[in-house]
């Protein structure tokens, strides 16, 4: 450490010696500037052993719970001294010796003196009158509260084990004990946070009861919905830290379920369910898996309500897809719609042109006619006639030509085709000839002994296959065979060919008769040529027709009755 440091230490600590009370505040703040000049941490450390050692840290630790109402700077000057006072502490790596006085005595104490600072804080507040000219003060006094509370939070944040001595001090229990809502709010966050970071392990079960009792009767009493929530959070944090504290409310408040109904719907609902639900339990564990239900809960209506807006999505991107398709097609339909417009138009325009070149034509002949002389008409008009017969020929056989024009096109296509896969084969021919060549003029020649050897083999091979060759009886015997095999056939086949002639002259006979019936028209749209269509020239056919023409009238012309009676002659003469 610099000498300079230890200059400006031991200059300090003079000057608390000498000063007089209400001038220490202002000398020690001195100690801020001498610790931010300290750039690197082991040389705050350094620094705050030095602080230590001159006893400085101990002034601090008593002077902020004397009375800042008449000091300079007033009560700023006290939580700026609480602050300071917080940061010469924290990080402090002590001997052995000090350090046990320091962990053991020496920070319990500043505990107590910040919760004193705390408490003349709050009746600092509470002495204000709340007004609306006094409102600044009323907001400075909160503020420099709630930064006491906030320095004891982070001092408990490093060291755990001062979060009991929190919670025991009768001091805290009399800042909790007020009616003023900003206040009690305060201390209620800072209740759940030391509570968050201590837990309640060793507190006795009594002062477990005071913190229980108070905030229950602030649930029950005011009607202010912030208060309620507080408490209720408050509740909730110290029965979650410690399982006493569930057996504790349902043994002292068994009354106290009822009277939270009326907190229902004021904005705090999951933590009013949460604080019901460790009045109903009988115990930590079904506290427990009561949550572990209510998040169960929580999770699947998160994951349906995640499935169903997706599905929602879809839906909706789906539904704008059919929208745009609709569009697309009603758009494409419209411009379909005015190109046939415009080409109904282009149509009727064309076909008005023509008629009126037509007509002007025809105007202009008749003209040229009412000016010919009687002698030169027929002339004119066998010109004419000459001239249409041309017309229409030339037409008539680019018509024809075009016709062709089709079949033309496949011939050309099939000659090509034919041409390539005659290249082709052309090709492969002359490869395979060139092959061939090859291999004859490089076959060696044949010696005369090999010459020899090869019509020996041959011979040989001849001997052991010989041809077979039928005798002249034999080859008369199948002869005559074939020509009696052949006589027979010319006598069979005129028979066995009108037998096919008739077979398939009775099946379309069968198909058009078929059919018609299957074409069939209905009797009020048939007409006489439909008569003779359906007519039969087979006399059976005619015969039983009529028959069941006859049959059909008669029973439509006879009585009812007399249908019953003919019915039960055929059943007595059936039986």
């Amino acid at each position: 450490m610099n000498s300079t440091v230890q200059k400006k230490i031991r200059e300090v600590a003079k000057q608390v010696s000498t000063l007089p009370a209400c001038e220490l505040p202002q000398a020690l703040l001195s100690l801020q500037d001498i610790l931010n000049d300290a750039s690197m941490r082991s040389e705050q450390n350094i620094v705050k052993k030095e602080i230590w050692s001159a006893g400085l840290t101990q002034v601090l630790c008593q002077l902020v719970r004397q009375d800042f109402t008449h000091c300079p700077g007033g009560w700023q000057c006290a939580v700026s001294l609480a602050a300071l006072l917080c940061e010469c502490i924290l990080g402090l790596d002590l001997l052995l010796a000090d350090s046990q006085t320091f962990q053991k005595t020496f920070l319990p104490l500043v505990i107590e003196n910040l919760i004193l600072l705390c408490k003349n804080l709050q009746e600092k507040y509470l002495q204000i009158p709340d007004f609306e000219q006094y409102k600044s003060s009323r907001q400075d006094a909160l503020k420099f509260f709630t930064a006491v509370l906030d320095v004891t939070v982070h001092l408990v944040m490093s060291y755990k084990t001062l979060g009991g001595k929190v919670l025991m001090s009768p001091r805290l229990l009399q800042l909790l004990i007020t009616d003023d809502k900003e206040t009690s709010i305060v201390v209620m966050n800072f209740i759940r946070s030391i509570v968050e970071l201590s837990g309640l392990l060793h507190i006795a079960e009594n002062d477990i009861c005071c913190f229980l009792d108070e905030l229950v009767y602030k649930l029950t009493s005011t009607s202010d919905a912030i208060i309620g929530r507080s408490a209720t959070k408050t509740v909730n944090a110290l029965a979650e830290a410690e399982s006493r504290v569930v057996h504790l409310l349902n043994r002292r408040f068994i009354g106290l379920k009822p009277l939270l109904k009326r907190w229902q719907f004021k904005g705090f609902q999951p933590e009013l369910q949460k604080l019901l639900s460790f009045l109903t339990a009988e115990s930590a564990a079904v506290t427990e898996e009561q949550e572990y239900h209510a998040a169960a809960v929580v999770i699947q209506s998160t994951f349906r309500g995640y499935k169903t807006r997706q599905m929602l999505h879809r839906a909706e991107k789906a539904l704008s897809s059919l929208q745009r398709k609709y569009r697309e097609t009603k758009a494409a339909n419209m411009q379909k719609k005015l190109a046939d417009q415009q080409q109904r138009a282009l149509q009727e325009q064309l076909v008005a042109s023509r008629q009126l070149a037509l007509r002007n034509v025809r105007n202009k002949h008749l003209h040229y006619i009412g000016i010919l002389p009687a002698g030169a008409l027929d002339k004119y008009l066998e010109g004419r006639e000459f001239e249409a017969a041309t017309k229409i020929q030339s037409v008539w056989r680019g018509r024809q030509e075009r016709k062709k024009l089709d079949s033309r096109y496949k011939d050309a296509k099939v000659v090509k085709a034919v041409i390539i896969i005659q290249q082709a084969v052309r090709k492969w021919l002359a490869r395979k000839r060139t092959e061939m060549m090859r291999r004859l003029f490089l076959w060696p020649h044949l010696s005369d002994e090999k010459h020899v050897q090869l019509q020996a083999d041959i011979l040989r091979w001849r001997e052991q296959h010989p041809m077979e060759v039928d005798s002249q009886a034999r080859q008369e015997e199948r002869h005559n065979r074939a020509r009696e095999l052949l006589s027979m056939h010319l006598l069979t086949a005129r028979s066995h060919q009108l037998k096919d002639q008739h077979i398939t002259s009775l099946l379309t006979r069968l198909e058009i008769d078929s059919n018609l019936l299957l074409n069939a028209p209905k009797l009020h749209e048939a007409s006489a040529a439909d008569v003779e269509v359906y007519h039969s020239f087979s006399l059976p056919v005619s015969f039983r027709a009529r028959e069941a023409h006859h049959s059909q009238l008669k029973q439509q012309q006879t009585r009812w009755w007399q249908t019953y009676q003919e019915e039960h002659d055929d059943e007595e003469s059936g039986a």
